[in-house]
């Protein structure tokens, strides 16, 4: 197992900037996500440290060997592509064979290797078979049993299952999930689904614009953002902006005013408030710190989404069990709310 050391590494092309002063750690035997929009760097960086491109500034470490001027084919990764990148003329066998033989290694070690990746990912009696007789998740389930089977020090996993429909993606990221505990590797993922992010890592780390905003747990990411990008950007949420009064109340924006049900700090001062839609209720108007009409409402099979228009304006949504009629005048509270402390725009 190895960790991953990444200190200050930028990177522009031409007039535009990629990467800006990138620094993360992804501990030994861990998998860390990149997670992002767009554009946002992920992939640039993902390259960097399988050694595709190289950076401008900065250092990457695999341990305590330092890799930036060490060529990929010395780096001890495994590769998967988002196309999955499998020669079509060979076979499974032969596909996941392929960087062995480069490496010269005995013919009865390259067959014992194959078939062990081929079974940890459930290919076993596949051998034979070529890349345009499986299905989209079998292909890669091949393409990460080839990178599995040279005994890679870290694994490198570029949107893997962007490919795949809905439900497939889901089975799929269980899958690595799985695997990658089994091993015990280090791995980077990159892809720009929250939801796959939060469930497969150990670590995120969510990009914008080619900067890190913020790494931590999955659950710290989603309870705990610290700016106003990664609140908007992993999970639903409505974002409030508003003054805190003397009494200890949010005053908007937009002129509303509203009580949070507990103290805030800095009298005077401009916040940002996130509130998820699992942290709201409906409640009697006599005990409502929001009032709105429901402007659209969404059925989600174990419960309800909806849509509040607050008297300023802004959108609240909602989770709630009994319909709601569009138009309807509902109260609603916050058990829980999150103060953000910087503001970076949002997703």
């Amino acid at each position: 197992m190895m960790d991953i050391s990444i200190e200050g590494v930028s990177k522009t092309f031409g007039e535009t900037t990629a990467l800006e002063s990138v620094d993360l750690r992804v501990p030994s035997g861990r998998l860390a996500t990149l997670l992002g929009a767009s554009g946002c760097g992920k992939t640039t960086l993902l390259r960097i440290i399988a050694g595709f491109e190289t950076s401008d500034t900065g250092g990457i470490r695999f341990g305590d060997r330092d890799i930036a001027k060490v060529p990929v084919w010395k780096r001890r990764i495994g590769f998967v592509f988002q196309s999955y990148a499998l020669w079509p003329h060979m076979t499974v066998a032969e596909n996941v064979a392929y960087g062995l033989r480069l490496r010269k290694l005995p013919k009865h070690e390259v067959a014992e290797k194959v078939a062990a990746g081929l079974a940890m990912v459930g290919l076993t009696g596949r051998e034979e078979r070529r890349p345009g007789q499986l299905s989209g998740g079998q292909q890669q389930r091949v393409a990460l049993a080839r990178a599995l089977a040279l005994e890679p020090d870290v694994l490198l996993m570029d949107e893997p299952l962007s490919n795949l429909d809905a439900k497939l993606r889901v089975e799929m990221r269980r899958e690595i999930r799985r695997i990658q505990q089994e091993t015990g590797i280090t791995a980077v993922y990159v892809t720009h689904d929250q939801d796959e992010a939060l469930e497969i890592s150990d670590l995120v780390a969510v990009m914008n614009g080619g900067r890190v905003e913020q790494v931590g747990a999955p659950e710290e990411i989603y309870d705990r953002p610290e700016t106003t990008f990664v609140a908007s950007f992993v999970g639903s949420v409505t974002l409030l902006r508003g003054r805190v009064t003397e009494a200890g109340a949010l005053a908007l924006d937009s002129g509303g005013k509203i009580d949070l049900g507990s103290p805030l700090d800095g009298p005077g001062t401009t916040v940002n408030v996130a509130l998820r839609p699992e942290d709201l209720r409906l409640v009697d108007d006599g005990q409502a710190q929001f009032t709105g009409k429901v402007v659209r409402s969404s059925f989600q099979g174990s419960t309800r989404e909806s849509i509040a228009e607050l008297p300023g304006g802004e959108h609240l949504a909602f989770e709630h069990r009994r319909p709601l009629v569009t138009g309807a005048t509902v109260g609603l509270a916050a058990d829980r709310y999150t103060i953000v402390g910087r503001d970076t725009g949002v997703a």
